[in-house]
């Protein structure tokens, strides 16, 4: 049974057998202990084949906010098949590496760690050799600032200057400050800020900023 992006899943307490039954079937002690952890788990191939997903992962596909086909990953959050590779083939050079993640429509934000899975979970669970631990963190706001700055710049198409603007005062500087680093008249830059509440229709840059530090959804 294979799904696509169209597909509606079904609630996440029946989408293991459902979802997945080419990854339910015969669990080893490995997985009932990878099933028992709390945040969503997927372990991989390089090629994106799945192999296993925890009960955190398969709410993730069951609320679409992320996508298989054929049983391979297709997405997590924004993170397409290319970019998913393209940490998998990090990973595989025994490179663990990360990721901010966002997650459409209500932006909701969190972290993706990509790492090597031990050798000895992967024999005991009977994986081949070389698969991948895909870890997904939610909400996690200190790492994921910049994860939201660019679900912000994609979604309300903000210019290079105001994805700048909107950096440097998420980071805490005065506005006087931010325009003197960025070359600007101070005037010049209030009218970049009003420019981001437009586009984003925040109420105030106040509510703007909470929201990139914080962890819950967008202007709700």
């Amino acid at each position: 049974m294979q799904f696509t992006s169209t597909t509606t899943f079904p609630q996440a307490s029946q989408s293991a057998q459902l979802l997945f039954p080419a990854l339910v079937a015969g669990s080893s002690r490995a997985e009932q202990v990878l099933n028992g952890l709390p945040q969503p788990l997927l372990v991989c191939q390089a090629d994106r084949r799945l192999l296993f997903v925890n009960r955190g992962a398969e709410r993730l596909f069951a609320d679409t906010l992320a996508r298989q086909a054929g049983q391979r990953l297709m997405a997590i959050g924004q993170l397409e098949a290319v970019k998913l590779e393209e940490l998998l083939r990090l990973a595989c050079a025994d490179s663990a590496t990360q990721a901010g993640l966002w997650f459409s429509p209500n932006l909701q934000t969190g972290w993706l760690h990509v790492c090597t899975l031990s050798p000895a979970i992967a024999r005991a669970a009977d994986w081949p050799g070389g698969c991948l631990l895909l870890t997904v963190q939610l909400d996690r706001p200190g790492l994921a600032q910049s994860a939201r700055i660019d679900a912000l710049c994609q979604q309300c198409r903000l210019t290079n200057t105001e994805r700048y603007v909107l950096m440097l005062l998420a980071d805490g500087q005065a506005v006087n400050a931010a325009a003197h680093q960025l070359g600007l008249q101070v005037s010049t830059l209030r009218t970049h800020v009003r420019n981001l509440l437009g586009k984003t229709q925040a109420r105030s840059l106040m509510q703007l900023l909470r929201w990139l530090g914080s962890a819950g959804p967008i202007f709700g």
